[in-house]
């Protein structure tokens, strides 16, 4: 199954990629940013954790596995420092979801939960049977930002001492015993809760923090930093980031929804742009 790129047009433009200079894409994914780079003449380094992604055809691309927590140790590996830009898409691909057989997708409740975007750290089942009950209650509430979350913690807590929670199903019948709503809200607290537990589990929210740091010393003047977020709590770090850095980057919020009809997959996400003054 295909996958389109979030703001594709949106985001590549905005890195104001010149022929010949040097971009890095920190989210591979399906790879369509990487690709529309390099076939606007960018050259780019591509990284992604996921060890079975496809190797790119075009050659103008270089995909390497590793975590964007090491963005700026990858670059100089591979001889990109400077760079003219940096692309951040901190959302999983349709494809990660769909065919991962991780546990991403509320909608296959027989996948095991694991959760993790690459083979390293514990897994979802783990947080979840393992993690002390008040931490728990803590972090779901801090991370999916549901008010469901305090009671499916403590559901969560009295389920797993009993048996262990293993599968999506395990997960999704303790949220249908602790939220009372009609199906277009239970299925938005699914999606809050899973999306909760993956941040957990891959520490997206420290390497969101130390990648963006390590951007400002790799990209050149005048270069691009462009991050495109899903929710709230990203879009929150993002925004602090600008602000604690506000002597040396300036921001350009791009509001992409006045500029044309957004594809639904695109709702959630906010496009912004630092300039390394």
């Amino acid at each position: 199954m295909t996958h389109t790129a979030v703001f594709l047009e949106e985001a590549t433009q905005a890195l104001e990629i010149k022929q010949g200079k040097k971009y890095i894409d920190a989210t591979y994914g399906a790879g369509g940013h990487s690709n529309r780079i390099a076939k606007v003449g960018g050259k780019v380094l591509a990284i992604d954790l996921d060890q079975n992604i496809r190797q790119p055809e075009n050659k103008q691309i270089l995909l390497v596995n590793g975590n964007y927590k090491d963005l700026k140790k990858i670059a100089k590996e591979h001889n990109f420092v400077p760079v003219s830009g940096i692309l951040f898409d901190l959302g999983l691909s349709m494809n990660q979801i769909r065919e991962s057989e991780k546990g991403f997708s509320y909608d296959k409740p027989h996948e095991i939960l694991d959760m993790r975007l690459g083979n390293e750290g514990i897994t979802a089942s783990e947080y979840l049977n393992d993690t002390q009950p008040e931490v728990l209650k803590e972090e779901l509430i801090r991370f999916s930002e549901d008010i469901n979350a305090e009671a499916i913690a403590k559901k969560i807590a009295y389920v797993r001492s009993k048996n262990k929670i293993e599968r999506v199903g395990d997960l999704t019948r303790i949220i249908d015993e602790c939220v009372k709503a009609d199906d277009r809200e239970l299925k938005r607290t699914y999606a809050r809760i899973f999306q909760a537990i993956r941040i957990l589990v891959n520490c997206e929210i420290e390497n969101i923090q130390s990648a963006l740091d390590q951007s400002l010393n790799i990209v050149e003047k005048g270069g691009k930093i462009v991050v495109i977020t899903f929710h709230s709590i990203e879009d929150r770090l993002v925004k602090k980031f600008g602000r604690a850095n506000s002597n040396l980057i300036s921001e350009n919020r791009i509001k992409v929804g006045q500029n044309r009809k957004v594809a639904k997959f695109e709702r959630s996400a906010a496009l912004r742009v630092y300039t390394k003054i």
